[in-house]
């Protein structure tokens, strides 16, 4: 699923993520989430009920596809579904787009130094 990044989607997520303690995401703050990672970002929009609603509006649609390909409301997605939209939002904006081959390799590469 298509996720956006223009200034329209930003802006309407900044009051979601600033409630959320978050914002640094957005703006580009860093040092304010330079202690969490990416299950962090997504456990603080869980426990305030908000990532349904980030999801929503960074696909700029209200369902997700269903585990039978129907059209579901982001709220009765799984977790697994909205991290799949969430987590690639966040790496665009925080670090930029990555094309595919570029992220196998690196999983690759960390899965060797994990290895060694």
């Amino acid at each position: 699923m298509k996720v956006y990044t223009d200034v329209t989607t930003l802006s309407r997520l900044f009051p979601l993520f600033k409630e959320a303690g978050i914002e640094g995401v957005l703006t580009g703050d860093l040092g304010k989430i330079k202690d969490m990672d990416l299950p962090d970002l997504a456990g603080v929009l869980l426990e305030k009920g908000k990532l349904p609603e980030i999801c929503e509006i960074i696909t700029k649609s209200d369902v997700c596809e269903g585990e039978d390909g129907e059209a579901v409301a982001w709220g009765e997605c799984s977790l697994i579904q909205c991290l799949g939209v969430f987590v690639p939002f966040v790496i665009d904006i925080t670090v930029g787009p990555i094309e595919l081959t570029q992220m196998v390799e690196m999983a690759e590469t960390m899965g060797e130094e994990i290895s060694t």
